[in-house]
Order: structure tokens, then C-alpha cells, then sequence
């Protein structure tokens, strides 16, 4: 992200307390945004929110789940692995490092045999 604008709006992003939890807590399980909500001690809508800008920046995604016996809801899960802020002389540039879906990882594999 060589952007400033970008820089600027993801560091602004990162710098929210209830961004950060959220990408904590899904860091190795998917949560529902109402299991997010009991978790953090924050309102749905404010969770809601968050992921929203989270997803914005492909820092989490979010699949449906399904539920044989009921009504499917959303799960998300952190995509973000590494981030790293470099001073230049230009300003700050961040990189983003995401985590490779295991879907992905297996196209990749396939397509290049």
C-alpha cells in the first residue's frame, strides 16, 4: 500500500481498540458478529461496523455458514498475518502480508503440477 490515504486509513483502523479484539479473537476460529458481540462486551451494530472496515481492507473475511435446521448466519475470520510500517521519504508505507485460505492454497497446488 503505497497510497498515504491508505496508510492513513488502515493505521486509523488498526488504532481501534474494538478492530484489534476482533481480529484477535478471529484469529484461528470464525465468530458470528453476535458472538463477537458477547466476546468484546460491544453492541452488535458496533461490531457490525468494525467488520465492515475490516473488510474494507481484506483484513477479515467472512463466509456463510450453514445450518441444516435453522436460518444460515455469517462468520468472519482475520485474514491479516503480518503488517509492516516503513518510514520514507514519501511518508509511511504499510505492507500487508494475509493468510492464504486452504482453498487457495489447494488451487495453487493443483494449477501448478
Amino acid at each position: 500500500m503505497a497510497d498515504g490515504s491508505d496508510a492513513a486509513a488502515l493505521a486509523d483502523l488498526l488504532a481501534d481498540d474494538c478492530a484489534r479484539q476482533i481480529l484477535i479473537e478471529t484469529k484461528n476460529d470464525p465468530c458470528s458478529a453476535s458472538e463477537l458481540s458477547t466476546r468484546l462486551d460491544r453492541s452488535e451494530p458496533t461490531i457490525y461496523r468494525r467488520l465492515e472496515r475490516l473488510r474494507e481492507h481484506d483484513l477479515v473475511s467472512e463466509e456463510i455458514q450453514p445450518v441444516p435446521d435453522g436460518k444460515n448466519y455469517n462468520v468472519y475470520q482475520a485474514q491479516l498475518h503480518s503488517l509492516t510500517l516503513e518510514l520514507t521519504d514519501e511518508g509511511f508505507e504499510i505492507t500487508v502480508s494475509r493468510r492464504e485460505r486452504m482453498a487457495d492454497r489447494f488451487t495453487r497446488f493443483v494449477e501448478n503440477r
